[in-house]
């Protein structure tokens, strides 16, 4: 088995020698590649950095690159701006406080009130408050290791999106916060320190499949009275008494998940979600703080699983919301409100919505994104108005459109539009998407100019023959499709992150080793649609890799594309895809990198992987179907595992745990693990390996051809 060695991954003792790992750069065809993708800089040619409107002049003040310009808004025509001349002043963007990063998984440990005059702590599992300028005072005293106040866990921050744990209303009379309870919840252990000479030993509540979940409740606090309560004479460090200003939420059921905590704008609606541990049930729920009663407000029912977050925007008065919906099978956007059953379908098609782009109440227009145009990939911008009628798609191209701005009165927007090949041009638009001025053109031969072949947009079927998929190709800048040229394939191919998109790209320097690069997005990537998503449930591994092994069937009868020497790799959910494909699709891949990839995903944690494969004992054939574990004396080809040993998201026992199984039946492949590395962050040193381990077992040359 060939192990590599270096001084970043000094785990082990190299049957190879050192000279068969080469630094990218010094790869046949490395450095051109990186020089040509450097020095291509010509993106930001076609679009505009800043716009400033002044519709009472109608005239809009843009900046591309230094002076500022004006347009008329009625004729499109472009002038200078005088040299005396000052800009409109930006419109304030909401007042959002940028609070920082708590880390991957993890929950802030204080939180201000929004005046800043006091803050909210966690620390050692209970709850303290600083009113003003006093020293701290308990709010809670019985928090233990495992039931702690105003925090949660790493599953709650990684796949709830709970970065805060404890929320202010918008006068800051009301605190809510987490009570958490994950004392039954099995502990994950991980060596850290793997470098010194005595490592140390941590650990972290996770749950996998089938295990047991926290349990996440809620509580609110009358800060007012707490903080007049301290005033009067309280001990410093004491708790509340009598305990009135404390009041905990009737949440549910245990065995569920409880996020998406907010105050509505008013600050006098207490809002969360509450989500079943199958996902396809989801409410919203609203909480009264003064009597604490809770009531649903909305109530999603999806027959496999439901996103947990699609959106929410509040319009001015605080109590009518913009909810975005999966109710058709598309993600579309209905007006609703606290106070009452108002439901107003705005938005329809068969085609999902994308974003909320601007909401211009005055005019009584929702500016949104979403994918109408026949090349379903490409981004488009649309209107409708607030009681649902005029739904209009406001880009005229079937190319991809983005860098939205809105004019105030919403009579004109600005919008750039470009293609994988063709940078951004920027263009001034009437509300009803008529063309008025172009106010900066994309350089349109950046590719021949160079010599270099564009990548491109190519469109196969999936493995069921019908569904389009989109991908994208670069290809060396040499390319002759007279030769023949090995390809790898850039896979992530999961659950909520889609990888292609019409969007101008730079060459890839990979391609210059002598590589066509291809990426592509399965059938369970998100963006086309929940029939499209869902058709990976309970069965991940399966049509997600069958449409990447279709994809590539398809591809590689183009001339120049050699069939019989391709790769993949990808991180995360990708390299479980690509360790997979060696197991399932030998025929079609023959080398693959893994990195930090999932290889059972009973080894993953309950939030993401119930959510598609609900657990073990309700899917045992999907696990099974779907395991490289189970299936590792199918492994053939050409293998590298690569993994950080400080990884909390997806554990390095799942990669010692396929090298035993390798190990066992006398397998012979590559392995890279970082004893420093979380999940990813493997830096320079995981390029040269993979890609001196591609060029060799490929055997790629920058000229093409070699046999």
């Amino acid at each position: 088995m060939r192990m590599f060695y270096s001084m970043a991954a000094s785990l082990f003792v190299s049957a190879v020698a050192h000279g068969d790992w080469i630094s990218f750069a010094e790869l046949p065809g490395g450095a051109r590649g990186q020089s040509i993708a450097s020095d291509f800089r010509a993106t930001a040619a076609g679009t505009v950095r800043d716009v400033r409107w002044d519709c009472a002049t109608k005239c809009a003040w843009i900046r591309k690159s230094g002076a500022w310009q004006i347009v008329n808004l009625t004729t499109g025509e472009i002038t200078p701006a005088p040299q005396d001349g000052t800009p409109p002043v930006a419109v304030a963007a909401p007042n959002r406080r940028e609070l920082p990063a708590p880390g991957r998984g993890r929950q802030r440990a204080s939180e201000p009130s929004p005046s800043g005059a006091m803050i909210a702590l966690s620390r050692d599992g209970n709850l303290f408050l600083k009113c003003n300028s006093t020293s701290e005072r308990a709010v809670t005293t019985d928090g233990t290791a495992s039931m702690r106040y105003g925090t949660a866990s790493w599953v709650y921050g990684e796949e709830l999106d709970q970065s805060s744990a404890m929320w202010w209303s918008a006068d800051g009379t009301w605190l809510a916060f987490y009570r958490f309870d994950d004392e039954k919840v099995p502990q994950y252990t991980l060596l850290s320190g793997l470098t010194k000479l005595r490592p140390e030993v941590e650990s972290e509540r996770y749950p996998k499949p089938g295990e047991t979940n926290p349990t996440a409740g809620l509580m609110l606090l009358d800060v007012e009275g707490f903080c007049a309560d301290a005033a009067v004479g309280a001990a410093p460090g004491a708790a509340p008494e009598p305990r009135t200003m404390l009041t905990t939420i009737d949440v549910g059921t245990a065995d569920q998940y409880i996020y998406g905590v907010e105050f509505s704008p008013r600050g006098d609606t207490l809002l969360f979600r509450r989500l079943n541990r199958l996902h396809n049930v989801l409410e919203l729920c609203a909480v009264d703080p003064a009597t604490g009663v809770v009531r649903v407000v909305v109530r999603e029912e999806q027959p496999h699983w439901n996103h947990h977050l699609l959106g929410m925007a509040f319009l001015a008065d605080g109590r009518r919301f913009i909810w975005a919906t999966e109710k058709t099978g598309f993600k579309q956007y209905e007006l609703r409100s606290l106070d009452s059953d108002l439901v107003v379908p705005l938005t329809s098609g068969e085609f999902p919505a994308n974003k909320i782009v601007e909401v211009i109440e005055s005019a009584g227009v929702l500016f949104y994104s979403a994918f109408p145009a026949k090349t379903a990939i490409n981004m488009q911008l649309m209107s409708v108005r607030l009681d649902g009628t005029e739904q209009r798609r406001l880009t005229p191209d079937d190319r991809c459109y983005g860098r939205f701005r809105i004019a105030p009165d919403g009579t004109f927007f600005i919008a750039s539009d470009e293609t994988i090949s063709q940078p951004p041009s920027t263009r001034l638009y009437r509300a009803d998407g008529t063309l008025v001025a172009t106010l900066s053109e994309g350089q349109t031969d950046l590719w021949s100019s160079r010599n270099l072949p564009p990548p491109e947009l190519v469109t196969v079927k999936a493995a069921d023959g019908v569904t389009d998929l989109y991908g994208s190709l670069h290809f060396p800048s040499n390319f002759d499709a007279k030769k023949s040229w090995p390809m790898v394939v850039d896979v992530y191919g999961g659950p909520y992150f889609a990888s292609v998109f019409n969007r101008f790209s730079a060459p890839r320097a990979e391609c210059e080793l002598g590589f066509v690069i291809l990426q592509i997005d399965n059938r369970g990537t998100p963006g086309r649609g929940k029939a499209f998503e869902d058709a990976t449930y309970l069965k991940l591994g399966g049509p997600d890799l069958d449409d990447q092994a279709a994809a590539v069937r398809q591809l590689c009868t183009r001339p120049g594309i050699d069939g019989s020497r391709v790769g993949i790799t990808g991180m995360s959910y990708g390299g479980y895809l690509a360790a997979l494909a060696l197991v399932r699709h030998p025929d079609v891949f023959s080398v693959a990198v893994s990195r930090a990839g999932p290889m059972d995903w009973r080894q993953y944690d309950t939030i993401y992987t119930e959510r598609i494969m609900r657990t073990p004992a309700e899917n045992q054939a999907g696990y099974d179907d779907g395991s490289v574990l189970v299936h590792a004396d199918r492994m053939k080809g050409k293998f590298m595992l690569i993994h950080g040993m400080q990884d909390d998201n997806v554990h390095p026992s799942n990669g010692w745990a396929i090298a035993q199984k390798l190990y066992d039946r006398g397998f012979s492949f590559d392995m890279l693990f970082f004893p420093k590395a979380g999940h990813g962050g493997f830096g320079q040193t995981e390029e040269d390996a993979m890609w001196t381990f591609f060029t060799r077992e490929l055997k790629a040359t920058p000229s093409g051809s070699d046999r």
